[in-house]
């Protein structure tokens, strides 16, 4: 394109001298030839008279090919060859031209007609070397003015881009190196602007790879310790799981857990616990090798990978190790601070199920470290624990049992019994402690002390406990429409739900939908539960014994309460733990702690319930001692509805009455043949 642009430029340029220098050419070479024919012809006429009037006929010639000659008159003296009717009117190349001649007596008129078209194809001819000329000339201009531009900027610009382009091709497709050119100044520009922008590329990039690098480091470190979180853990887990697999190597994985951290943060503050954690952490990351993991998974608890363990003995050095230098005592702000930590030990392969995949096997061998620490806990805490085949049968049936929990819910499959409580002195039934009772389709009832745990772990108390609650209150409104109007019913609240905060709501509702007034329901509470938190737990026992109903503290004396906050507690009744009155009638250690329960609750204005009576002798002293209520298996063992019931109707002392008028006794409903 550009060459064609310059030779069309040179051509119309030498064209815009070619053509009027062809046409005057034209011209000047007709009006020559005119001039020549006059001449021949005047000097033919000169010496002519007019009265006999002639000219050589050799005048007529190519060029000169007609002449009419004629007096002053006009009277026509001579015409010799063609005429201007015998030529065509269209023909350019014949002239016609008027002379006036001088003759010898006198002059005459001349009227003559020239063929010129020899001087048109000469001139044709003479325009064609012109324009061959003209292109000759344009051509080579071109090709002298393609030559210099390929000289001075293809040229460096093919260098330029073959620079460009093994930059980028040595760059592997990162950012190509700046170029160096020389080759041309016009270029030079066009090279320092590329360079400049590789170098913003560049430095774009650096951050950019700083903001990537940072991302990578906050997505799988733990911001405190600035170990592995458990993002990372997964991942190095894995690894070490398939190089294992490949290898055939052993390593083991121990979960640390700090006890009773919660305590220590609310004694020490946060800022006191974080350090914990932070001292604890590193102390486990400087005593492990390069190839080991440490990692903190969550809150206080932390979790090693270490590689090429020879045998379970190995296994629990390296976890006695990891104990000794996690409790080691250290000083920070004033305060001597000494962690108590648990381990728990799972080893590869030896405690995994050989065949699974990979990620199954790394999920498995955690989930199997994770149960050796809870049964290291259970056990008593700071110690470690390795896993053994015992616990995986616990395991498994722990999953199978909270598997079965789920389907009883929706399948209700659970049932309440009742337990009756009685006044000691008068012997008359004032109630029923609710009790649930699981009736499985396979196993028939399963004790409350094996599947409570886990509902409260699984989370599921909350929607059984709500539906005991409303499943005593309804029946026990329903055996006062029966006409046992004095009884009350007594249901346990787990520590997880008096931690939910919608117990309140939840019992009110429940009272609500069953009718029950509220002082008819006793709501007993673990000591352990009450002491968890005792000012959240203070306000909530207020908000619930304004409500009106009655509160109980259950297995009082087995739990570690402090009478400073129970004297703060609206709590009405007290419950003497089964394992206090067993041996009542022989051992001196558990009359006095019966003793000094019951003068706390006279002091505190609070009724006290005995639990697990087995004969007279335990009811009888316990009157001696003032003691309010009892309940157990002397008296009746828990029952389901109906037969709780035909208890009610064959307890011969029957039913306390209420201060309030419309309570009937009891023998008064059997004469009205109410059952």
């Amino acid at each position: 394109m550009l060459s064609g642009l310059v030779l069309a430029a040179l051509l119309i340029a030498q064209l815009v001298f070619v053509v009027p220098g062809v046409v005057n050419r034209y011209d000047s070479t007709v009006d020559t030839l005119v001039s020549i024919e006059r001449a021949k012809l005047q000097s033919a006429v000169r010496y002519t008279g007019v009265d006999e009037f002639d000219i050589p006929g050799t005048l007529l010639n190519n060029t000169l090919v007609g002449i009419r000659i004629s007096d002053e008159t006009g009277n026509l003296l001579l015409s010799k060859g063609e005429t201007k009717q015998s030529l065509a009117a269209t023909d350019t190349n014949v002239k016609t031209v008027t002379w006036s001649l001088l003759a010898a007596n006198g002059s005459v008129r001349a009227d003559v007609l020239l063929d010129i078209s020899s001087v048109g194809w000469s001139t044709f001819l003479h325009a064609l070397k012109l324009l061959g000329v003209a292109l000759f000339s344009s051509i080579a201009g071109t090709l002298f003015a393609l030559l210099g531009i390929a000289r001075f900027y293809i040229h460096p610009l093919d260098l330029l881009v073959d620079a460009l382009q093994t930059s980028r091709a040595n760059g592997d497709g990162t950012i190509p190196e700046m170029v160096e050119f020389n080759d041309s100044e016009d270029l030079n520009p066009l090279a320092e602007e590329f360079n400049s922008l590789i170098d913003a590329q560049r430095t774009a990039a650096r951050q950019v790879k700083v903001k990537q690098q940072y991302l990578e480091f906050a997505a799988h470190t733990d911001q405190l310790t600035l170990l592995p979180n458990r993002r990372k853990f997964e991942d190095g887990l894995k690894a070490t799981v398939q190089e294992a697999a490949r290898d055939n190597s052993k390593f083991a994985v121990f979960l640390v857990d700090l006890d009773n951290f919660k305590f220590f943060n609310d004694q020490y503050g946060h800022l006191v616990g974080d350090k914990m954690v932070a001292e604890v952490g590193n102390r486990l990351r400087t005593m492990m090798r390069d190839n080991d993991l440490v990692a903190r998974l969550d809150g206080d608890e932390f979790v090693v990978i270490q590689k090429d363990v020879l045998d379970r003995d190995s296994a629990e050095e390296v976890a006695a190790r990891l104990m000794s230098v996690a409790t080691a005592p250290y000083e920070y702000r004033g305060f001597t601070l000494k962690a108590a930590v648990s381990v728990g030990i799972s080893c590869f392969p030896h405690d995994v199920h050989a065949g699974q995949d990979e990620e199954m096997l790394g999920e498995e061998i955690v989930n199997n470290a994770s149960v050796a620490l809870q049964e290291a806990k259970s056990n008593g805490k700071n110690q470690y624990q390795l896993f053994n085949e015992t616990m995986r049968s616990r395991l498994t049936a722990r999953i199978r049992l909270e598997q079965d929990l789920k389907n009883a819910l929706v399948e209700e499959q659970f049932e309440v019994f009742y337990q009756p409580k009685i006044n000691i002195a008068t012997r008359e039934v004032t109630g029923a402690e609710a009790l649930v009772r699981w009736n499985h389709p396979n196993r028939g009832y399963i004790s409350p002390e094996e599947f409570i745990p886990v509902a409260e772990e699984a989370g599921m108390i909350i929607e059984l406990g709500e539906w005991i609650l409303r499943t005593a209150c309804k029946q026990t409104n329903e055996l006062h429409r029966m006409g046992y109007m004095g009884l009350n019913v007594a249901v346990n609240i787990s520590a997880v739900q008096f931690t939910d905060g919608n117990l309140l709501p939840m019992v009110s509702k429940a009272l609500r939908d069953t009718q029950l007034r509220p002082e008819l329901l006793e709501l007993e509470i673990t000591e352990s539960a009450v002491m968890h938190d005792p000012e959240e737990v203070i306000e909530s026992l207020l908000e619930l014994s304004q409500f009106g109903m009655r509160l109980a503290i259950d297995d009082f004396g087995t739990g570690y309460s402090s009478l400073a906050y129970l004297k703060r507690f609206p709590v009405d009744t007290l419950k003497i733990d089964r394992a206090f009155i067993i041996d009542i009638s022989s051992d001196n250690d558990d009359v006095a702690i019966v003793e000094a329960v019951l003068g706390l609750g006279r002091h505190f204005n609070m009724k006290v319930v005995a639990e697990g009576i087995e004969d007279e002798e335990q009811l009888q002293f316990l009157k001696d001692q003032g003691c309010d209520l009892a309940q157990g298996f002397y008296i009746s063992k828990p029952l389901e509805l109906k037969a709780y019931i035909s208890w009610l109707q064959s307890w011969p002392h029957g039913i306390q009455r209420e201060a309030s008028s419309n309570i009937v006794p009891l023998k008064a409903l059997r004469k009205t043949g109410t059952s």
